[in-house]
């Protein structure tokens, strides 16, 4: 095995470091926004909803989609506070409810709450050895988490492939994976942060119908959209200094391709104004509660957050990022 192959072999997605930053030092800030049942993910909104509500709304549809309604036992996949692992159980009847993150502070948290029939680890989801099969998994915004931050797609989608046969093993034939993830547009990162909204939302090249050449020519990004492509990389690598060390968004095609032949995709829903509608939820909370986070991680931090809320708020609405469902079926034949 060369150094390479050792490297690669050992890779298990953003290190303890940048999840400490994020979530354990960043994390006394967010708890202050997240709501009473601090969950930190996208909600599923509906009218008249409040953030809470949405974020309630969420957790059932994974519980239902991923068909642990009443199942013996459960995973999530980067379970944050535990919220999810418990509502499975208080609410939706799972006998055993296991949750796995990366962040000391959520793990603690979760574990003197004392729930019933949970049971929330401090632990990668690469070193997991499950205690017996599991009749679902849900892994909501996680695996953001498991590409680190490189720029080569085979690499990205071998790692996602990783978790994909892992989860199935765990798996019993005819379970459910069920996963939340925000993604890129379908043209890809560097494209996601460069192009213009109005070529972000066109076909894209190679599609149905040959552009003549003056389409071609209207299609072509100005000085305008170059200057807001550049704008857009830097505020990009802000966030993922300041903010995500080391995360990386997949496209819904890289996904696709890393659980080909491992499962069949049997929903896949794009909820862009949901994101919408959480950041800005989020956003509107970070700065009602700036001298208080300036407080627990100092003013550079909360404005380094509030920025981050800004432009992801922008990229949503301009169609850089999405916010995708999909629900993934172990086949009943094991081979």
């Amino acid at each position: 095995m060369t150094h390479d192959d050792k490297r690669e072999s050992s890779y298990k997605g953003t290190s303890t470091k940048a999840i400490l930053h994020h979530y354990d030092y960043l994390g006394d800030f967010y708890r202050l926004i997240l709501g009473q049942d601090q969950v930190y993910s996208y909600g599923m909104w509906e009218d008249g909803d409040s953030l809470e509500s949405a974020q309630l709304r969420k957790l059932d549809y994974h519980a239902v989609a991923s068909g642990a309604v009443g199942a013996e036992r459960v995973l999530d996949v980067g379970c944050g506070y535990g919220t999810l692992v418990h509502r499975l159980v208080e609410t939706h009847h799972v006998k055993h409810a296991v949750g796995i993150t990366m962040s000391p502070l959520q793990a603690s948290w979760a574990r003197e709450q004392n729930w019933p029939g949970c049971d929330v680890r401090m632990e990668n989801w690469f070193d997991h050895e499950p205690d017996g099969p599991y009749d679902a998994i849900i892994a909501i915004e996680a695996i953001e988490h498991f590409a680190g931050n490189t720029l080569w797609r085979a690499k990205r989608v071998a790692r996602y492939r990783e978790f994909f046969r892992r989860s199935r093993e765990w798996l019993r034939p005819g379970g459910r994976l069920c996963i939340q993830a925000n993604v890129w547009n379908d043209r890809g990162w560097l494209a996601s942060l460069v192009l213009p909204p109005e070529l972000l939302s066109a076909p894209a090249p190679g599609g149905t119908g040959a552009d003549t050449d003056t389409d071609t020519r209207q299609r072509r990004p100005g000085v305008k959209a170059i200057v807001g492509g550049v704008r857009n990389l830097r505020e990009g690598l802000h966030a993922s200094r300041k903010v995500f060390p080391e995360c990386c968004l997949p496209t819904r095609a890289e996904l696709t391709e890393a659980s080909h032949g491992l499962y069949r995709l049997v929903e896949s829903r794009n909820d862009p104004w949901d994101g919408v509608r959480t950041v800005a939820s989020w956003l509107e909370r970070s700065e009602a509660n700036r001298a208080r986070g300036a407080e627990l991680i100092g003013e550079e931090a909360v404005a380094d957050i509030i920025r981050e809320q800004r432009t992801a708020l922008r990229f949503l609405k301009e169609g850089r990022f999405t916010s995708v469902r999909m629900v993934f079926e172990k086949p009943e034949s094991s081979s």
